[in-house]
């Protein structure tokens, strides 16, 4: 409930400054420009997504559940994720798969924490070769790359020291939470993660995963950013969708109301700062953005949940 109320005052703030700073009126760009022929397109390039992000799902659990189910299950934890607080639809993905194979829920838990390390850092990397191909990386963004390759450094220290210095990271962590008293927590909640971690991290489990993540990312969401421009008649070239995508990815991982109102227009609107565009557009085009991806998941996540009770039905 404490994260809820501080995801919700976390939005109110950003909403409440943008209200301040752009005028309504800025929507009015949108009369007679929108093409709606590009919204099928929109929907498809959603859908599309959760391919590369299935198969990289389906690999990470070792095949264990089949690609169906790890596609419907992906469309409806993406989809509640924009309703629910705090990533609840990763844990109610997670409980639907561990129905649908037996796994334990702590080898699932360890298993989604890969996955987001994979996504955070197939985002930064995205986002840091977007600024960079397009001539961005002067003085004024330095620390918006230097954060972004202080981000990857720290995950590949991470990465290194479960793998190979999983024994010494055990006790550094156990010393760290003895201190502050929370010993118990760290034996019963964390240091098993580490190990499956650490047993997934042998030999090549990780590598197909690995492959599928710039995927998911390029060929999948950056589409429906660039397909957002579109439909409103805002042009948008392909690596600044991809900035505008590393950003929107920046900003919903800041604790916030669901689907990260406020927080997401808020880091779209510094993109077009940083590209020297109208910030107003900005705030048109995060709307846009934002209102298309939350109307287009849930949708496909009413159907996939249809689909998965359906054939848990023909199962009984």
């Amino acid at each position: 409930m404490r994260k809820l109320i501080f995801g919700i005052i976390v939005s109110g703030i950003a909403i409440y400054f943008l209200q301040k700073n752009f005028d309504i009126s800025e929507f009015k760009r949108l009369e007679g420009k929108v093409n709606w022929w590009v919204f099928p397109l929109l929907i498809l390039s959603n859908l599309w997504a959760f391919v590369p992000f299935s198969i990289r799902w389906f690999h990470l659990l070792e095949k264990k559940i089949t690609f169906t189910q790890s596609f419907t299950t992906a469309i409806i934890g993406v989809g509640l994720n924009m309703v629910l607080p705090a990533r609840g639809g990763d844990l109610v993905r997670l409980l639907m798969n561990k129905r649908d194979s037996d796994l334990p829920l702590t080898h699932l838990l360890s298993r989604i924490f890969l996955e987001k390390v994979m996504d955070l850092g197939a985002v930064v990397v995205i986002g840091a070769g977007a600024l960079f191909y397009m001539g961005l990386g002067q003085s004024k963004n330095l620390s918006l790359l230097l954060i972004s390759a202080l981000v990857i450094l720290a995950m590949l220290v991470g990465l290194i020291l479960v793998k190979y210095f999983l024994s010494t990271l055990q006790k550094l962590l156990l010393g760290i939470f003895s201190l502050i008293g929370k010993q118990s927590f760290y034996e019963t909640k964390l240091d098993h993660h580490l190990v499956e971690f650490s047993e997934f991290l042998q030999g090549d489990k990780l590598i197909k995963p690995l492959a599928y993540s710039l995927p998911t990312w390029i060929f999948g969401y950056a589409i429906s950013y660039y397909l957002a421009g579109m439909l409103i008649g805002m042009p948008i070239r392909f690596p600044e969708a991809l900035l505008f995508m590393f950003l929107g990815g920046m900003g919903v991982a800041i604790p916030s109301a669901p689907s990260g109102i406020g927080v997401f227009h808020a880091a779209i609107i510094s993109g077009f700062i940083i590209l020297g565009r109208d910030p107003g557009e900005g705030l048109v085009y995060a709307t846009v953005v934002h209102l298309t991806q939350f109307l287009i998941t849930t949708f496909l996540a009413c159907f996939a949940y249809l689909h998965w009770r359906f054939l848990h039905k023909k199962m009984l």
